[in-house]
């Protein structure tokens, strides 16, 4: 936040002297035709120090922030003389700003209540789902269908599963049975090799039923289910986002419906021609529209029009992420899909008078205050900085302990979802199996490769490891650890090896060493900055020394 990086500026200020004034109210400082009034200064006060302490001790606390406020408002001052709110940039920047300020309100006051109304039968609907369940499976693959009916009819006729496994199957589980050793759920079918259509009718089985013959892959497989144990939490937190995202989409897409009917959204076919021409010469690279052809109108509802710039801006943003045909239909649909729900829903909201609503029209006031600091900063100390390689080597050699590798823990683990299956698998490794062997089958973790990953010795790990991250900070390294037991599992791990802190070799370490330069250039570029303002407008700035000290005399 610019705010964060003024206070921090502030930080070398000279306090403003001169006379002392009366002050009107509570104001405890007047910049121009502008009060800070104490409420504001103890609001920004307490609001800055959330999550840093105070620079200064007592009087001089207030002082600074005082300060810092004063400086605020007087680039406000600047970049308003200097017209930077009237900027082409500008403009369009605050106009995003605005819509998007209004459409996700209008989305929180119109879909989001009621979505929220219907998580407790979400929750409810999982604790039923079939995805509350982990499953222990044994399987027969075999190579065609035919195959795959006898061996359905050896097991209807009676036959134990594992010795038709034995003798029928092809995969590598045949010897012992046809047992996975994996426990399966729905955060891991894929993981496992199961695709989800193949899981959804697994999961219908009941303990000892057997599926038909399924396809996956190239192969037919029929499944037993052995046993089953609870779902993990993380399963559920998963099932309760992904279904909270389906019904907030299904809701947005019949508000979205509505409005084109309300606002009788109709699509102009000359419009749509002149862009599958445009979007043909761009060769899927994006979209150049001349001045004229901007203006163009690709669809005219109530209330509102939309241009092919708007049409362009948003083709622009989405082109590498979203495949969009390049003919009038897919033009049409990429319209009503990705433009227009959006554009219709800020019109309602201007409609409804949603941005005359004193908490929105509040928040769209410090909004444009902040983009014109933004601006203002961009101009006088962003794009002023000169940084070059030599200054960003000097940085580097002069601030060694900044540009540390931390000591990084090498660790092999599997994560289960049940006590039973740690201690089973801890048995199987004292025996003699390898921890990564298992891991590569059974762990519940998608991004650790056999098991294996690194952390750092940092706190900051404990939010990605939670508990697991004070346990491998204090195991030996070669010991066997475990079940440890975590919110997402039971953990058995083992510490590899451990690399000490060591330098970041300078390539390595070159883009934060210029970040860091960049930040000294632009402190100093913000004093000066400040120095000139101070300057410049003291005429206008007036503190009320009388309530300042009445202040310094009052509790923090």
């Amino acid at each position: 936040m610019l705010a964060r990086a003024v206070v921090g500026a502030a930080l070398a200020a000279l306090w403003w002297g001169g006379c002392e004034p009366k002050a009107s109210g509570d104001a405890v400082a007047k910049v121009g035709d502008e009060e800070i009034a104490l409420a504001a200064l103890r609001q920004f006060r307490e609001e800055s120090t959330a999550d840093y302490r105070d620079p200064e001790e007592g009087a001089k606390a207030w002082r600074f922030y005082l300060q810092t406020m004063i400086d605020m408002k007087l680039m406000l001052l600047e970049a308003r003389e200097r017209r930077l709110d009237q900027t082409v940039e500008f403009v369009r920047q605050w106009e995003r700003e605005r819509r998007k300020k209004l459409v996700d309100e209008y989305a929180v006051r119109t879909i989001l209540a009621d979505v929220d109304l219907a998580v407790e039968g979400m929750r409810q609907g999982f604790a039923t789902s079939k995805w509350n369940r982990m499953l222990r499976l044994a399987h027969i693959r075999t190579t065609s269908a035919a195959e795959a009916q006898k061996a359905m009819r050896d097991l209807e006729q009676g036959r134990d599963f594992a010795e038709v496994a034995r003798g029928r199957s092809i995969a590598p589980t045949a010897t012992h049975g046809g047992v996975l050793d994996a426990w399966y759920g729905r955060g891991n079918l894929e993981e496992m090799g199961l695709p989800l259509e193949v899981g959804e009718q697994v999961f219908d089985l009941q303990v000892g039923d057997l599926s038909q013959p399924l396809l996956v892959g190239e192969h037919y497989e029929i499944f037993k289910v052995l046993s089953e144990g609870p779902a993990p939490e993380h399963y559920r937190a998963a099932f309760l986002r992904e279904h909270y995202w389906k019904e907030f989409r299904a809701r947005w897409e019949e508000l979205t419906a509505q409005l084109k009917d309300r606002l009788n959204a109709r699509l102009d076919g000359e419009a749509i021609r002149l862009l599958v021409n445009r979007m043909a010469e761009s060769d899927g690279q994006g979209m150049l529209l001349g001045p004229e052809e901007q203006e163009v109108i690709l669809c005219r509802f109530k209330g509102g029009q939309v241009t092919l710039r708007d049409f362009a801006e948003t083709y622009n943003a989405y082109w590498f992420i979203r495949s969009v045909s390049f003919d009038s239909s897919g033009i049409a649909q990429f319209v009503h899909r990705d433009l227009l729900p959006r554009t219709l829903v800020y019109q309602a909201a201007l409609q409804e008078g949603l941005d005359q609503d004193s908490t929105i029209a509040a928040w769209l006031q410090e909004k444009k205050k902040s983009l014109l600091l933004e601006a203002l900063r961009r101009e006088d100390v962003v794009q002023r900085v000169e940084v070059d390689s030599t200054m960003v080597r000097q940085y580097y050699d002069d601030h060694p302990q900044m540009f540390m590798e931390l000591e990084e823990i090498r660790v092999a683990e599997v994560l289960v979802a049940t006590r039973a299956e740690a201690e089973q698998l801890l048995q199987r490794i004292r025996a003699g199996k390898r921890l990564e062997a298992l891991a590569a089958h059974h762990t519940l973790r998608t991004d650790a490769e056999g098991g294996q990953y690194h952390i750092h010795n940092h706190p900051s790990e404990r939010r990605v490891f939670g508990a697991l991250y004070d346990s491998v900070v204090a195991a030996p390294v070669g010991v066997l650890t475990g079940p440890v037991a975590l919110d997402e599992g039971y953990s058995i791990f083992e510490v590899q090896e451990r690399i000490p802190p060591r330098p970041t070799p300078f390539a390595q370490a070159a883009s934060r060493a210029r970040w860091w330069v960049q930040k000294q250039q632009e402190k100093v570029l913000f004093d000066s900055l400040f120095t000139r303002l101070r300057d410049q407008y003291a005429a206008k700035v007036m503190v009320f020394e009388e309530q300042l000290d009445a202040l310094d005399a009052s509790p923090h």
